[in-house]
């Protein structure tokens, strides 16, 4: 798709490939730097996914997460040179993504507490349960993923984020807890509450970094991806 700024600058989201592996973040922030909005479609190709889930996890409608990711790639692309390299890229990109997310809840409807239900789940699955092995391809079935996504959705914010951004994208408990903003401690414990009642859901493996939740998509990214750049190109 090609498409012309404000400045007739053309740019096709074809062309932006998704960075390799070796190439670090620091490098991508510095080609946009040098070379203008075009390159941060790079940053973008690379983060869809993550921050989609980060998103999703606040959000349970897929619609609205992806209208919170173009959001939040806005204003990091306006906020760029505030990055100070302190934190990850990525946990700077959840943060923003994470506070977009909680502004269109405030907005639009109330948060909604624990219900006595879910406690009452969470604190009535044993303490002692162990994760065993299963082969990893139960992960990749999608029916798997449908029942994980479901059942995450059962959860309330709180305890989906930290799931998310513990077992699946794989952060640590510090960074964790700087994104959403609470004690190590409370990560620890949401995170533990987590994998009891999605364990005794759906009595499968949920801590692997190919587990596959929150599916975003190449088109829903192509769409993100041009939708940033025009309303980037346009600032």
């Amino acid at each position: 798709m090609i498409q012309l700024n404000k400045n007739n600058t053309k740019f096709n989201t074809q062309d932006i490939a998704v960075p390799n592996a070796d190439i670090p973040d620091s490098e991508l922030i510095k080609q946009v730097k040098s070379k203008g909005f075009i390159a941060y479609g790079s940053i973008v190709r690379r983060y869809n996914q993550r921050m989609f889930r980060v998103a999703r996890s606040i959000l349970t409608d897929d619609a609205i997460a992806m209208d919170i990711v173009q959001e939040a790639h806005i204003k990091a692309f306006s906020a760029l040179k505030s990055f100070q390299g302190t934190s990850s890229f990525f946990a700077w990109l959840a943060s923003i993504t994470r506070n977009e997310a909680l502004m269109y809840l405030r907005k639009h409807k109330k948060e909604v507490a624990m219900g006595e239900d879910e406690q009452s789940i969470l604190e009535s699955i044993g303490d002692n349960e162990r994760i065993d092995s299963q082969p990893d391809n139960l992960l990749q079935n999608r029916h798997m993923q449908n029942l994980i996504n479901q059942n995450l959705d059962k959860l309330t914010e709180k305890f989906r984020s930290v799931f998310v951004l513990r077992a699946v994208e794989q952060m640590s408990t510090k960074e964790t807890a700087r994104i959403l903003n609470i004690n190590e401690m409370t990560v620890k414990t949401r995170y533990f509450r987590a994998k009891r009642y999605l364990r005794g859901q759906i009595q499968n493996y949920l801590e692997s970094s190919n587990l596959n939740i929150y599916e975003f998509g190449n088109k829903n990214c192509d769409i993100v991806l041009h939708n940033v750049l025009t309303a980037i190109s346009q600032l």
